[in-house]
């Protein structure tokens, strides 16, 4: 079973004020899956940040990672894999996105190094419900179809 309190605990000691300020995960499509911030009025930019970084992997994934200077600060994007996926069948799917946001005082450099450490300790666990995240929802029967 996936804890959420589990994931916000492991984003919470990401975070280091007051330039890293907050931490999200994400499914690739940009659904909030958790979060962590230490400034309560960056809590209601959640949102935008995980938007914000669906659209940057769409437009950067062939380069494994997205970064993004914006309003809210710096946005790095980062895909956490299947740590069983094999890496020939290129392109990999990640599993969930990770997005880490900090102000202008925190390098690239450090926040890539922090995110590489998260993805690389989320991907084992988040391998086990790799089915269940990776497959799209079928359509409804015909019979749940209302005609009109």
């Amino acid at each position: 079973m996936l804890a959420l309190s589990t994931l916000h605990t492991l984003l919470s000691q990401v975070l280091a004020p007051p330039g890293l300020h907050s931490a999200v995960l994400t499914m690739p499509s940009g659904a909030l899956i958790s979060f962590s911030t230490v400034h309560p009025k960056h809590s209601s930019h959640v949102r935008v940040i995980a938007g914000v970084a669906s659209e940057v992997w769409q437009e950067t994934r062939d380069k494994d990672q997205g970064m993004v200077e914006s309003e809210l600060g710096r946005i790095l994007v980062l895909p956490v894999y299947d740590s069983n996926n094999d890496t020939t069948n290129l392109p990999r799917q990640p599993l969930m996105l990770v997005c880490l946001n900090a102000t202008d005082a925190v390098s690239w450099d450090d926040l890539r190094t922090k995110g590489d450490e998260l993805t690389t300790h989320l991907g084992q666990p988040l391998s086990k419900f790799r089915d269940v995240l990776a497959a799209p929802k079928p359509p409804p029967p015909r019979s749940q179809i209302p005609l009109r």
